[in-house]
């Protein structure tokens, strides 16, 4: 198991929720962000994992992918690592204000455009919200992508474009690529992702930029997606207790969670990578191969390797414990 590195992203619509997960660096002069990224190699380098624990200790996640890809990631993903890329990005997100209303692209459009590799397939885990915070996904009757993006180039009102998801903690929230959506104000999740970070932003309301102007839309570039329609919502209080339980199978990974108790063996795929994550309560975990037994709070993670040994966990507190794992879409 790997420790890693999180990279602080800005966002001109972030609060200071994150801060007590993860802690405020010195050399941000103001008290909000957006984002933390946990698991990554996409974007500046500035944003890319460093491996804080054991023999790999100081080496950037995409080093130790291209050293090695089959065996950081798996023999099936070798392909897909061989220039260090890590095939999914995983981040937490606080959501202080209303995020734009946005769109991302699939694999074939974003190689259609010219503009990378991979589109952005995405799913949402509520770790809090303020009573009343809501998410937006898929059109709500009469409406369409064409007409979305007619009404924001004639500035009309677009409040009842999109369907409205009342969300609290524990719920899970599935966005296909080209699903038109946004999150609300109120909200802090977590986001396991394709590794893009390419979006189309359709309408952004008050929102300024660093620079103080009005962020710039991409309506253009919207009107070449295939709309996906509706998200997938899962609620918390349809959930077994003490138990895992895969709860998301797309294109691109795997999500298997538990909620509760537990003490043993985690069900971690043997054949690829997978990253282990607490989004509450606390844990202690150990491999047959490590050291000694760790603590895993809210916000940790761990990169497990393929064909490592067993893992156990003994929770501390009952909490909410999930494994991401990359699969391979459709050739």
């Amino acid at each position: 198991m790997l420790s890693l590195s999180a990279a602080v992203v800005e966002k001109p619509w972030g609060g200071s929720r994150l801060w007590p997960f993860f802690g405020k660096p010195e050399q941000l002069s103001h008290d909000s962000i957006g984002e933390v990224w946990l698991v990554s190699t996409v974007g500046e380098d500035v944003r890319h994992s460093r491996i804080l624990s054991g023999n790999e200790a100081g080496r950037t996640l995409r080093d130790l992918i291209s050293s090695d890809p089959g065996l950081t990631l798996g023999v099936d993903f070798v392909e897909i690592g061989k220039h260090g890329d890590f095939p999914l990005l995983f981040k937490w997100i606080d959501a202080r204000h209303d995020l734009s209303v946005q769109v991302h692209p699939d694999d074939a459009l974003v190689q259609e455009m010219g503009i990378g590799e991979t589109g952005k397939e995405e799913t949402w885990l509520i770790i809090d919200s303020e009573p009343g915070a809501t998410v937006r996904a898929g059109f709500t009757e009469g409406w369409s992508l064409a007409r979305l993006l007619e009404a924001v180039s004639a500035g009309a009102d677009i409040e009842d474009a999109l369907h409205r998801f009342p969300v609290g903690p524990g719920d899970l929230v599935h966005v296909p690529p080209g699903t038109v959506h946004s999150i609300g104000s109120g909200i802090l999740l977590a986001e396991i992702q394709q590794p893009s970070d390419i979006t189309f932003r359709i309408h952004d309301g008050e929102t300024l930029g660093a620079d103080g102007q009005p962020r710039e839309l991409h309506l253009n570039e919207a009107a070449r997606i295939e709309s996906a329609g509706m998200p997938l919502v899962l609620r918390s209080d349809g959930f077994v207790e003490n138990v895992w339980e895969k709860r998301i199978s797309a294109t691109s990974y795997e999500i298997t969670d538990l909620r509760g108790s537990w003490e043993g063996p985690v069900p971690l795929p043997s054949d690829r990578c997978s990253i282990l994550t607490c989004l509450a309560g606390r844990a202690e975990i150990s491999c047959e191969d490590g050291p000694s037994a760790e603590i895993l709070q809210p916000g940790e993670v761990r990169l497990v390797l393929p064909g490592e040994g067993e893992i156990t966990l003994e929770t501390l507190e009952k909490g909410w414990f999930a494994i991401f794992a990359p699969v391979l879409g459709p050739s």
